[in-house]
């Protein structure tokens, strides 16, 4: 369904938009896997989504036949805490799909002594030796992508001064007092990917959905300006976060 410049996916409910985020990831991934072995031999660069609505989804891609030795996986966004940490989005990717599978899996280079903005420039140097790109910068392959009750996307909440950077891929980032650090993908990097899917899930989310594919205030939620770039967007979501789009 094609609503405005947004490409979306309705599901019937949560594990329906498990199956079919699954499917299309898998799809991809062959795809492009089959493409660069074929050409350069390079690794196919996905961006990994944190949060909870992805975790069925991982759990899904796990059952299936996919060459992750083709694969270089990275985090789109991460909290600056010590890599086995509950809160840890590369822990939780790392369980539920990523351990064992094959694939290369960068995760974010944090050390107790080592500022999170000292890290986030680390793991940009990484993400930019591992991917392609051109004169203009990088390219990932697919970025996977989630949205908060908020609006916020990746790391890039309402209000942050991340959300505003444009001469950086990937930024340290601070939340809210007593929350620990965040290091983000940029705009910058979402917007130079072949291909962005979003995965929402949950009546919680409804209202900010609505939001970010009709908007009607003057400052656009952060999720809503990954469509600013020329990356093409797909909203994998189920009914419940759909319920405000007011679909048939």
């Amino acid at each position: 369904m094609r609503i405005g410049s947004a490409d979306l996916l309705v599901c019937e409910d949560g594990a329906a938009l498990a199956v079919s985020a699954a499917a299309m990831i898998a799809s991809f991934i062959r795809r492009e896997v089959t493409k660069a072995r074929a050409a350069d031999g390079r690794l196919v660069s996905v961006a990994m989504a944190g949060g909870s609505t992805p975790v069925a989804t991982y759990r899904r891609l796990a059952t299936m036949d996919i060459p992750w030795s083709g694969v270089c996986a990275w985090v789109g966004d991460e909290r600056y805490v010590p890599p086995d940490h509950e809160d840890s989005n590369g822990a939780m990717i790392g369980r539920s799909l990523l351990d064992g599978a094959g694939a290369r899996f960068l995760r974010v280079p944090w050390a107790a002594d080592r500022a999170a903005d000292e890290a986030a420039a680390l793991y940009e140097a990484e993400l930019l030796a591992s991917m392609g790109g051109d004169s203009r910068g990088p390219h990932p392959d697919l970025i996977l992508a989630g949205m908060g009750g908020d609006g916020h996307t990746l790391s890039l909440f309402p209000g942050s001064e991340a959300l505003d950077v444009t001469d950086r891929w990937y930024v340290a980032t601070k939340v809210a007092a007593g929350q620990p650090w965040r290091l983000t993908a940029t705009y910058s990097l979402a917007h130079r990917a072949a291909a962005v899917y979003v995965l929402v899930s949950g009546a919680s989310k409804a209202p900010a959905l609505a939001e970010v594919i009709r908007p009607t205030g003057d400052v656009p939620l952060p999720a809503r300006r990954l469509m600013e770039g020329p990356a093409p967007v797909t909203w994998l979501v189920d009914r419940a976060a759909a319920a405000g789009l007011d679909l048939p």
